[in-house]
């Protein structure tokens, strides 16, 4: 293979983290770059949401603006988190031509993992397979990693925890109460580590990236250390001001706000209901629906599953469900026709997962649900 390019960000905003490789593969899926890996770590603490994500369900916005914690909006699905210095990043862009792409997306994750779990074990950790796409050592999870595919290339990103600051991965996210915040810390500590936890001691975080682009570039006939071209920086530049914008960090909050007046079964008026509920398939699903005669009459659907492509709209499942009944078997094969029409894959979430989601909603007595009809 020919040179691996690498570009080091170095410390940056919550904004640039999230942007800058959506336009480095626009740059690789047009030729303009080969293969190429991105490290950088965020200079400060910031909120990242997931992509088919409602901002203000999952983040806690009175902490985060108390505490001068940007909230961002990712191009790639998953569950909100909490990003900060306390991590390494990484950013692997390849054509959607490139043998690395090859196979299911089991076997993607698979081949990409094994340089992360190099370096890990570069420094005596030895990690393991987590679930689809993280890795874990001694049973917690030290690495998340998602994907996703931009006109004509796929990027891996993924992150190393050198350490961990629970009590701020905590508090951004939102909670019932207090004590629920203190489950979910204890659940956290319990479920996560760092290679400092690990390890007994602080790691250089320069020692990490170096670790990162040997591994990385293993396969390539060397590596070519490059840096954002002035196009890519003006490209960037406009990114970073759309993706800021309150319009697309609380896009899912925005739309059919008809729906966001309640978050329980309220009676509008005879047959019609406003409900919502939690569903945990692999992944969670949040459903807010307006029920009217035992038809879905306004559906919002978000929670923190992933699609493949990341930015085919969730709108077109929510349309396509306006009118069906409350009968599972109906309510199924709409979902299906839109994945199918569309092309789209969704992890971490069924056909079915979704109807019981819904149907889950709409569990009232005095909601009439055509179930058997």
């Amino acid at each position: 293979m020919g040179e691996l390019e690498v570009i080091r960000l170095g410390a940056v905003d919550g904004y640039t983290m999230t942007s800058a490789f959506v336009v480095l593969a626009s740059s690789v899926s047009d030729g303009k770059r080969g293969d190429t890996l991105v490290v950088c770590h965020s200079e400060k603490p910031f909120a990242n949401v997931g992509f088919h994500q409602e901002v203000m369900q999952e983040i806690d916005v009175d902490y985060c603006s108390k505490n001068s914690i940007p909230i961002v909006r990712r191009l790639i699905g998953g569950g909100a988190i909490a990003d900060g210095p306390w991590e390494e990043d990484y950013f692997f862009i390849t054509s959607l031509d490139s043998p690395a792409t090859s196979g299911t997306i089991g076997d993607y994750y698979r081949r990409m993992l094994e340089p992360v779990s190099e370096v890990l074990s570069e420094f005596g950790l030895k990690a393991s397979r987590q679930g689809l796409n993280d890795l874990a050592v001694n049973g917690r999870k030290i690495s998340a990693n998602g994907a996703v595919d931009i006109e004509g290339a796929r990027v891996l990103t993924g992150d190393i925890l050198l350490d961990l600051d629970i009590d701020i991965m905590a508090n951004i996210l939102k909670v019932p109460d207090a004590k629920f915040r203190d489950k979910m810390a204890a659940s956290m500590k319990e479920h996560l580590t760092s290679m400092r936890r690990e390890l007994g001691r602080e790691i250089e975080r320069e020692k990490v990236t170096a670790a990162l682009i040997r591994a990385f570039g293993r396969k390539y006939s060397g590596i070519k250390e490059t840096s954002l071209s002035d196009y890519e920086k003006s490209k960037l530049k406009d990114l970073i001001a759309e993706h800021s914008k309150p319009e697309w960090i609380y896009s899912r909050d925005s739309e059919r706000s008809e729906l966001m007046s309640g978050r329980r079964v309220v009676k509008i008026r005879e047959e019609m209901f406003l409900c919502q509920a939690d569903y945990k398939a692999q992944k969670l699903i949040r459903v807010t629906m307006l029920v009217d005669g035992g038809k879905i009459a306004n559906i919002i659907i978000s929670g923190d599953f992933f699609t493949v492509p990341v930015n085919w709209s969730i709108a077109n499942m929510e349309n396509a469900l306006a009118g069906t009944k409350l009968n599972k078997n109906a309510i199924i094969e709409r979902i299906k026709n839109v994945l199918s029409v569309d092309h789209v894959t969704v992890l971490g979430a069924s056909p079915e997962d979704f109807s019981d989601a819904i149907l889950e909603a709409a569990k009232h007595p005095a909601i009439k649900r055509g179930m058997d009809t």
